[in-house]
């Protein structure tokens, strides 16, 4: 299996639990919250710019560890940061994972 399908897998994945999340808490609403999208689509464009630079983040997600540790972990930090901040935090996580799709659509289409 590519790389990639592993990982937009693993992405969809979190998307559908985060998504579940907002519906349980009845919160689906601040997905069209402006600020959800500005801080998803920026977060999102600054981790892949990590793996598009000169840095070791892509030599170090082919551990299967530490991907396995980032998907744990965004869940974790989405629910526990909703806890304090309130589940407009979840939906920007959201707005996060679609950009992730849209690069690699992007990339898939280009390369």
């Amino acid at each position: 299996m590519p790389d990639y399908r592993r990982d937009a897998g693993a992405a969809l994945l979190c998307g559908l639990a985060l998504v579940a999340y907002l519906g349980q808490v009845g919160a689906l609403d601040t997905l069209r919250s402006g600020a959800a999208v500005a801080v998803g689509v920026t977060g999102a464009l600054g981790v892949e710019a990590l793996f598009v630079l000169d840095t070791p983040v892509a030599s170090l997600w082919e551990r299967r560890g530490v991907r396995t540790a980032s998907a744990a972990a965004l869940l974790a930090c989405a629910g526990g940061l909703a806890v304090l901040v309130g589940p407009v935090i979840v939906a920007a996580v959201c707005w996060g994972l679609v950009t992730y799709f849209v690069v690699l659509a992007v990339s898939l289409c280009y390369h």
